[in-house]
């Protein structure tokens, strides 16, 4: 059995198949495979290096999940691009710009070629503007759905000192509830963290964190971009292998409980034993966390993840000391199954 796909534990295995039973998840064998994946970029001054990496790496990316063999055909997979800046009077050049969704990826490529970091003023920018346009693109309903975020700085309205917009974004969305729509959607939310900036903030991290729990994603902390391109594929395989498993999952326990009315707890532990003897393995993104655990983040996720809105989250959270700061070193990185891709 591969390590990097963790079959030791029943009671973990079962809580996944529980998982697929409840959402009913079934696909027939041998389905195409299809991926929409949407990029949001910050494009504010700092960003620079991020927009150039992503730009230079785009293909790559694209030819890596290629290469995978999860994808049958170049128009089974689809890339959109998303660019937000902040609202006025903040940022007078543009708040968000929608490129759509594309197969082909020299558009792609060209469409991240003109954008640059510019802009910019209180801190936080237009996140929210940024993901509704990505919540609200023409996704196909058969095809996997993943948004990658790449950000150093958190939105409006999580009570940061010096937001010129405290109440929340301007335009009357709020991240929470878009955060949810996607999850309700299907979409997977994976946030790259551009560090150290964003370790300046009180609540950025906790924030991000909470979203990406929202919608089953993962925050990927970086403080270099030249992991950026290793660090999408990685998340991007993890997702379609862990789909694909569920699926497959999905349907066996569906069939079982539903047609022969055996128990939940029995199926699982035979399919829990299947898997074991075909040495099932899934990729698997492995991050060692840079950021050190406190009470008050615990907290603050909590509060972020449970909230209706930031309105209803804002008075409840708690500021880390100022003798307890948060620090932050290099991130470990790791996409193992095969071995590590970096």
């Amino acid at each position: 059995m591969d390590e990097d796909m963790d079959m030791g534990s029943g009671s973990s295995a079962q809580a996944v198949f529980q998982q697929a039973f409840e959402e009913q998840v079934a696909a027939p064998p041998g389905e195409r495979k299809m991926l929409d994946l949407v990029f949001v970029q910050d494009c504010t001054g700092s960003q620079g290096s991020y927009i150039s990496s992503a730009t230079k790496n785009i293909e790559l990316i694209c030819e890596n999940i290629f290469e995978s063999g999860k994808l049958q055909a170049r128009e089974d997979l689809r890339v959109g691009l998303v660019a937000y800046r902040d609202h006025p009077p903040q940022d007078h050049t543009y708040v968000t710009k929608n490129f759509g969704f594309s197969s082909d990826i020299s558009k792609v490529h060209r469409d991240l070629s003109s954008l640059y970091a510019s802009g910019g003023g209180d801190g936080p920018e237009a996140v929210t503007a940024g993901l509704v346009e990505a919540l609200n693109m023409d996704w196909r309903p058969e095809a996997s759905k993943m948004v990658v975020l790449i950000a150093d700085a958190p939105p409006h309205g999580i009570g940061e000192y010096g937001d010129g917009f405290d109440d929340g974004s301007p335009d009357g969305f709020d991240p929470l509830q878009t955060a949810r729509e996607m999850a309700a959607r299907g979409i997977t939310l994976f946030f790259v963290a551009c560090e150290p900036a964003l370790s300046s903030y009180s609540f950025a991290t906790d924030f991000f964190q909470a979203l990406t729990q929202i919608t089953s994603g993962i925050m990927l902390p970086l403080t270099t971009a030249d992991l950026l391109a290793h660090a999408i594929v990685g998340l991007v395989l993890e997702n379609l292998d862990m789909e694909r498993l569920v699926r497959e999952v999905g349907q066996a326990v569906a069939q079982r409980i539903l047609g022969n009315n055996e128990s939940v707890d029995d199926v699982a532990k035979e399919l829990h034993e299947k898997l074991l003897l075909r040495n099932e393995s899934t990729k698997k993104v492995v991050i060692e966390s840079i950021y050190k655990e406190s009470e008050e983040a615990k907290h603050n996720v909590a509060v972020f993840s449970q909230a209706a809105n930031l309105a209803e989250a804002r008075p409840h959270l708690r500021r880390v000391s100022a003798s307890d700061p948060r620090p932050w070193g290099a991130p470990s990185i790791c996409v193992c199954a095969d071995g590590c891709l970096f």
